[in-house]
This record gives C-alpha cells, sequence and structure tokens, in this order.
C-alpha cells in the first residue's frame, strides 16, 4: 500500500513538473505528430533532461537537446533557454554525416527512415547520450527510451540496460513513473 501511495506520488509530482513548463495537455490526437503531441513530447523530454545525471565532465555550461535538422518542431522553442539545475537548456539541430556527440539528449522523431535511426544508434553507442523516440520498437533497435502515444496518452518505457552501458543514470521518479522499465 505505501509502495503504492509512493508511486501515484510521484506520478504526481511528475505532472505538476509538465504543467510548470506550460506545455501539459490533457489528451492528444492519433493523427501524425499534432502540435498538442508535440507540446507534450517536448514536456517530457524536458523533463528527462531535468532527471538524468551524465558522467562527470559531460555537462558544462549547458544541457543540449538535439534533432536532427529535418525536423519541424516548434514546440521546442518553449524549453529552449530554460534553466535545469543553472544550466541553460540549448536546442541543437544535427546531421549524421557532420555529427559532434556533445549532446546530452538525442530525440529522433518516428518520421525518420528507420535506417537512419539505426545509423544514430550506431553511431551514437558508448556514448553519454540518453537517446528517446516515439519510433515503433524503438527500444528493440537499441534505443534508451521510447514514447508511446495510445490515442489519449503519451507514456514511455525505458531501456534501462542501455542507458547504464551509456554511463547516464535516470531519477528513481523516473522510473517508478515509466509504463515499463526493460533491464531492472
Amino acid at each position: 500500500m505505501l509502495r503504492q501511495f509512493r508511486i501515484i506520488i510521484r506520478a504526481i509530482i511528475f505532472v505538476l513538473a509538465l504543467v510548470t513548463i506550460n506545455i501539459a495537455h490533457v489528451s492528444i490526437s492519433m493523427a501524425s505528430t499534432t502540435a498538442s503531441e508535440q507540446s507534450l513530447i517536448a514536456a517530457f523530454l524536458f523533463n528527462f533532461l531535468k532527471f538524468t545525471e551524465w558522467p562527470d565532465g559531460i555537462v558544462t555550461e549547458e544541457l543540449k537537446l538535439c534533432v536532427t535538422e529535418d525536423q519541424v518542431f516548434k514546440e521546442l522553442d518553449t524549453i529552449s533557454g530554460r534553466l535545469i539545475q543553472s544550466k541553460r537548456v540549448i536546442i541543437q539541430r544535427v546531421n549524421f554525416r557532420e555529427f559532434q556527440s556533445d549532446c546530452q539528449l538525442l530525440y529522433l522523431s518516428r518520421e525518420e527512415n528507420i535506417d537512419q535511426i539505426q545509423q544514430w544508434l550506431k553511431i551514437t553507442d558508448h556514448k553519454p547520450i540518453l537517446i528517446v523516440s516515439n519510433a515503433n520498437k524503438f527500444l528493440d533497435m537499441g534505443g534508451m527510451i521510447i514514447l508511446i502515444n495510445n490515442g489519449k496518452t503519451l507514456s514511455f518505457e525505458i531501456d534501462l540496460e542501455r542507458i547504464k552501458y551509456a554511463g547516464l543514470k535516470l531519477n528513481a521518479q523516473l522510473l517508478q513513473i515509466a509504463r515499463d522499465v526493460r533491464g531492472r
């Protein structure tokens, strides 16, 4: 009973964190990526940055959230410049031909070609970069966090082994509210 209460409290804290950045929405459409879904994704990405710990020396004065240069994702503007533990969030557009691994989080949209997603996973392997996507079967491809839209809510699943393998640590609150955590 106490464990369930703690899980509920942690879920409430996470939702309140979403609300405090003014981009939480109650429901989302299952159509292609809508503005509402993108706003929720932006909120989740912000909180993933907030609840992740990188190895010493990786994060300096800013936290870089990287997206591929083909993605149209205006909702990220709502988190650009915000502070997390006195570090400014920077949005950076990247491509895999010129990629330098100075990102803390890389978001790969489901609109990306599967081959490109696999290429991204290959070049970021062993690097302390949190890799997040809403592409189907992303965890099976080797991703770390998948965002899942069931038509009513947006939730996420985590591959903890991949995250540990990259030298990253997730806050226990994040693990508690994940729909599923592989490799506990």
